[in-house]
Parts: structure tokens; sequence; C-alpha cells
């Protein structure tokens, strides 16, 4: 095959992981590389393609997973900083002390605990998200011109 076509490969595969980061695209991308090197060395068409699909295989099925895990971390660390400044319900009583309390932030309840050591706040406060841990809001009471905190 032709570097043109291993080329034209790399950029489709390149363009569909932009558009949507799952590493499939990325493993392609590799596996036209792998392609291309392979022109390089003089190697016949089918034994360019046998080695792109190859590398492609083992990319897909031993580093994507391991890739995915970082992906799906981060989009999770990335929708969890987006609630916070959030308003946010509460709709189990919040208590410090007893480690108890729920929010509903977006139509999904969250686990929640008060910015405020000891702190209790009642059924149907609307709160303000001041920091995501893990899947555990930890809110504060919304300020409002009548309110003092």
């Amino acid at each position: 095959m032709t570097p043109m076509i291993w080329m034209t490969v790399l950029i489709i595969c390149l363009v569909a992981e932009f558009i949507r980061i799952e590493l499939y695209g990325a493993c392609g991308a590799v596996g036209a590389i792998a392609g291309i090197i392979a022109y390089a060395f003089g190697l016949n068409d089918i034994l360019q393609i046998g080695i792109a699909v190859i590398v492609t295989a083992f990319l897909l099925v031993v580093v994507r997973p391991v890739g995915m895990k970082y992906v799906m971390r981060a989009r999770r660390e990335k929708q969890l900083m987006e609630l916070e400044g959030c308003d946010a319900v509460v709709t189990c009583r919040i208590d410090n002390n007893t480690q108890n309390g729920v929010v509903r932030i977006g139509g999904r309840n969250w686990s929640a605990r008060s910015n405020r050591p000891n702190a209790v706040i009642n059924e149907g406060e609307v709160v303000t998200v001041v920091a995501m841990r893990g899947d555990v809001a930890y809110v504060d009471y919304k300020k409002t011109k009548g309110r003092q905190s």
C-alpha cells in the first residue's frame, strides 16, 4: 500500500479520536503508523496490513483498557468540578456529627456534608456546593441578601 493510503487511514483515525475520546482511533492511528513503517522496510501489502492489524489489535486488547481508566477518571473529576458552585436542595437533613445528609443536584442525589463543622442543615434548605470529594458534596448555606452566614 502506498504511504498516502496509510496517511489517510492515520488522519481518519485521529479525527475519529478527537471527535470522541475512546482510544479506538488512537489504536488505529498507531496501527497505521506501523503500516507506514512496514512500507518503509519494503514489506509487501499483505505484511503491511497484517502488521497494522496485529499492532491495532494488541493496543485494543492490552493498552486501551488501562488508558480508559485514566480517561474515565479525568472525565469524572471534570464532572464533579462542574458541580461546584451549583445550588442544591437538601432532601435529607445534613448533620456532620452523625455523618448524614443528602442533597439533590441537577436531578441526582448526592451524599452531603456541611462545609461548617458541627453544622446542621434542615431538609428543604437551598444550599451551594462548595466542593466535591468523591461522591460527597460539601455544601454551605446559599448566600442571600437577608442571611448573614
